[in-house]
């Protein structure tokens, strides 16, 4: 089968009938996430459109719920736009994460309004690593905040920052990327769309509660500002992302889509110096 060229044959069915093709549906949780500026238009994405596939830049997905190798059914633009964040995660994190990786996720299109109804969501959970050191998988991400957040303050400490240079990754790439501190809906995920940036890579918004969640916590956790995380993008946020910018050889404010890639490469490259 190409990995590109698959289009799914079957319409919208019941959840049993999906999990019995081998797609998985995000039953639980969140299914519905509206885009922080408003629905997206109506693309009139047909569910025959989409592209099934078990992998993401080759490496497998699996569902979170059941550990089991699954597909799922993307929106062709959102599917590249996965693979290409993937092909650049994999050279920013440090050499000795290599393949093979294992992507797991509680779902991409769901049969519902919304993102998800378009294939154009992923809602990921973890991502094992392996070691080329030797040969070990381990936690390069763990989106399962519900289960970290009580760990001891060491693993804790790893696991928030492995988290936060991730999500600096995403945001990259993606609008719209929602973590454990928008609700907690997202404390055992965190949900990817495109749904405002399409085709291209993201920008910065001072209006996005949710980016700025990422930045506050991001100046906080990663480049060790006492940033008060509350959504609102005011001066003591202007001025630690400014300080970070200055840090990574740049100035003046994220508020331009170039700053805001130096600024999330750069924090995405500081926290695995921080935690190889």
């Amino acid at each position: 089968m190409s990995r590109r060229g698959i289009l799914a044959a079957a319409a919208l069915g019941s959840a049993a009938t999906l999990l019995g093709a081998g797609v998985a549906r995000a039953d639980q949780p969140g299914e519905y996430h509206p885009a922080p500026d408003g629905p997206a238009p109506d693309d009139g994405v047909s569910v025959l459109a989409l592209v099934t596939q078990s992998e993401v830049n080759n490496e497998p997905t699996y569902y979170e719920v059941n550990g089991a190798r699954t597909s799922f059914r993307y929106e062709p633009t959102f599917y590249s736009r996965m693979e290409l964040w993937h092909q650049r995660w994999r050279q920013w994190t440090p050499n000795h994460w290599t393949a093979p990786h294992q992507i797991y996720c509680y779902g991409v299109y769901v049969n519902k309004p919304g993102m998800h109804g378009e294939g154009r969501a992923f809602d990921l959970a973890r991502l094992l690593i392996t070691n080329r050191n030797n040969g070990t998988m381990f936690l390069g991400f763990n989106g399962r905040y519900d289960q970290w957040s009580t760990w001891s303050t060491d693993a804790m400490i790893t696991e928030r920052i492995r988290y936060w240079g991730t999500l600096a990754s995403l945001h990259y790439h993606f609008r719209h990327v929602i973590s454990y501190l928008d609700n907690s809906e997202h404390h055992n995920h965190v949900h990817i769309d495109n749904a405002i940036s399409g085709g291209g890579d993201s920008s910065f918004a001072t209006s996005s509660s949710t980016q700025t969640l990422f930045v506050q916590a991001t100046c906080r956790y990663i480049w060790g500002f006492d940033t008060g995380i509350d959504g609102e993008f005011g001066p003591q946020t202007q001025s630690h992302s400014a300080a970070v910018l200055s840090r990574l050889g740049s100035d003046g404010s994220i508020t331009t889509q170039s700053r805001w890639q130096v600024f999330c490469r750069g924090s995405a490259l500081q926290a695995w110096a921080m935690r190889p």
